[in-house]
């Protein structure tokens, strides 16, 4: 698919496709803490333009995310233009974390996890926000 938009952070690269459907991935031995939490999510607003956006979530090897990035998710939810996330999972590791977060932090949004990007891109297309025009 080919990328609009795209901005790279110091733990991801974050960029829109022509159908409206964001990505997220990222890069491989990252730590996710709030700070890169933050920045990701100003890069987020600007690819998107700050509207409602479905994006898709990968990750390449060695990934961690603080403790303190996991609970502070939720809040960062209400400030987001992301409106559902597909998330991607490589391997058993990375499905259980999903799952628990999913879980355990109850997220207000749309949120499924899959194997496959394509599957995962295929289900965002129903969030995606069509501009409705006047004749």
């Amino acid at each position: 698919m080919k990328k609009a938009d795209s901005i790279e952070t110091t733990n991801a690269i974050i960029s829109i496709n022509e159908e409206g459907i964001g990505h997220q991935y990222l890069k491989d031995n990252s730590i996710l803490d709030i700070p890169e939490q933050l920045e990701n999510l100003e890069a987020i607003i600007k690819v998107t333009g700050n509207k409602p956006t479905p994006f898709v979530i990968s990750a390449g090897k060695n990934i961690i995310v603080t403790k303190d990035a996991r609970d502070r998710a939720l809040r960062l939810e209400a400030v987001s233009p992301i409106n559902a996330n597909a998330i991607v999972v490589q391997n058993l590791a990375y499905r259980l974390i999903a799952e628990f977060f999913v879980k355990v932090q109850k997220p207000k949004i749309p949120y499924k996890i899959f194997t496959d990007k394509e599957s995962a891109y295929e289900w965002c297309r129903q969030f995606i926000k069509k501009q409705i025009t006047e004749p």
